[in-house]
């Protein structure tokens, strides 16, 4: 799924796309993502765009971001990578319309 309808299915939940605000949050959600049995090929998307203006990261509510955790060199996509997904124990930017290998939204209530 692309990172706008795993954002509405988290709505529809009564819930949104995670936030991951610290390394400490980033670890037990990449231990979770683990124990659900999806793997370093796959990813799921969290909260996190910079789409309005490229290197100003921001929540879905508009919120400017702190934390990011990015792995390596992260955020590399420029104009065309605007969302933030993480994939086995790295946390990139991705394309927002991407959706192979995007089994899951992680949702926060």
């Amino acid at each position: 799924m692309n990172q706008s309808t795993a954002q509405e299915n988290c709505l529809k939940e009564g819930a949104s796309l995670a936030l991951v605000s610290s390394a400490e949050e980033l670890a037990a959600i990449q231990a979770f993502i683990q124990s659900k049995g999806i793997g370093p090929e796959e990813g799921v998307w969290v909260d996190g765009s910079d789409a309005k203006k490229e290197g100003a990261w921001r929540t879905s509510s508009g919120e400017i971001m702190t934390y990011f955790g990015w792995t390596g060199v992260e955020p590399n996509g420029g104009t065309n990578e605007n969302c933030m997904r993480l994939c086995g124990e790295s946390v990139m930017d991705d394309g927002c319309d991407r959706a192979d290998k995007v089994v899951a939204a992680l949702c926060e209530l």
